[in-house]
């Protein structure tokens, strides 16, 4: 009799786990079809309808699982972002470890590598920056202002830079290692190679650190 109760609940709890699974599947595959139509089409010409034929879920899952439109489009972020995060804490620790010229060219080649390996967030923040909105407004308090902050008293005493000058030198250092992967269909028609081969991303990685650091590097020593 006991051992009848125990398969019983053995199997009661794997027919819970799997429409578990099934959800969370269902979730997933919502906010990684979003990812991409939020950043190509943007927010507005993004319906939920289309989110949910293309993740193969039914009429109203997006809604019962997410809430709004708008708390959706949160998670979507929320979900791109958190990556940024994590990578973010690993590279303030490394920062911390090496000398100021070596830390700006480390920081350099790592924002080139993240933007080759996700081409999706520019392409995000490009459409959502392009105009005033709660959603640029949601991304920049939430998760580029945090990163810039602690990214500027270092950079600034390293190159020598005033708060205006770090913000020119930051955005020159955002397009100019971005631009190339997150615009990669219009370079290969242009150039006819693929700009997110390991040797493309190596070869803008140092001929940006050389434009980025040269003057204020050699001026400074």
């Amino acid at each position: 009799m006991v051992i009848n109760e125990g398969l019983e609940l053995v199997t009661q709890s794997k027919k819970t786990r799997r429409p578990q699974a099934r959800t969370e599947k269902a979730r997933s595959n919502m906010i990684s079809v979003a990812t991409s139509m939020f950043a190509e089409k943007g927010y507005d010409a993004t319906a939920i309808r289309d989110v949910e034929i293309k993740a193969g879920v039914q009429r109203g899952m997006l809604i019962y699982h997410f809430g709004s439109k708008k708390d959706f489009w949160k998670r979507v972020v929320d979900s791109i972002w958190s990556i940024i995060k994590s990578k973010r804490e690993k590279h303030i620790s490394i920062l911390a470890k090496l000398p100021p010229e070596d830390g700006v060219k480390w920081l350099i080649k790592f924002h080139v590598t993240f933007a080759a390996e996700y081409p999706m967030m520019t392409r995000m923040i490009s459409q959502e920056g392009a105009q005033d909105s709660w959603r640029i407004e949601y991304i920049v308090s939430a998760f580029m202002k945090p990163g810039v902050d602690a990214m500027r008293p270092y950079l600034s005493r390293a190159l020598n830079l005033s708060d205006e000058d770090f913000a020119h030198w930051y955005y020159i250092m955002i397009s100019a290692s971005s631009t190339i992967f997150a615009r990669e269909h219009e370079f290969k028609y242009l150039f006819g190679f693929k700009s997110r081969e390991e040797s493309v991303i190596k070869a803008h990685s140092d001929m940006l650190v050389t434009m980025l650091t040269h003057d204020s590097l050699v001026n400074k020593n």
